[in-house]
């Protein structure tokens, strides 16, 4: 992880919250299209890009590393007393896996996708706690 500077950190999170939300309407549109591989991996890129936009905006930091997602996921987990927090991040990783393993079904992934709405959704509020905290 590298640090970023105080005036930076809440524009950073605000991009990544943006790109956040975008990868789930990708996702949304890939469902539409029938394609389980691209909804799961832009489900899962819309967690990974509000997890950025948390830590960004809470530590200034970028977060650099595969491994590292987990280990925020954990420390979110201990934080919140929320263990929904790191069994939706769990699942999000999964439909990453299924990017090139190809083993869940569009129904699997749709049915994934409610607990990881749930999820990125906590992101962004904690994030916009965290922004406004900065303020």
């Amino acid at each position: 992880m590298t640090s970023t500077e105080p005036a930076e950190k809440i524009e950073r999170a605000r991009a990544y919250l943006n790109q956040s939300l975008e990868y789930f309407e990708n996702a949304s549109k890939a469902f539409k299209d029938g394609n389980p591989e691209k909804a799961g991996e832009f489900l899962w890129g819309s967690v990974a890009t509000a997890l950025k936009a948390l830590v960004m905006a809470k530590k200034g930091i970028e977060i650099k590393s595969h491994s590292e997602f987990w280990d925020i996921a954990r420390e979110l987990t201990r934080e919140t007393g929320d263990m929904s927090i790191y069994e939706s991040y769990k699942e999000a990783n999964s439909l990453h896996s299924n990017f090139y393993d190809s083993r869940l079904s569009l129904d699997d992934i749709k049915n994934s996708s409610k607990k990881i709405a749930e999820l990125v959704k906590k992101l962004r509020n904690l994030t916009k706690d965290a922004i406004r905290n900065q303020a």
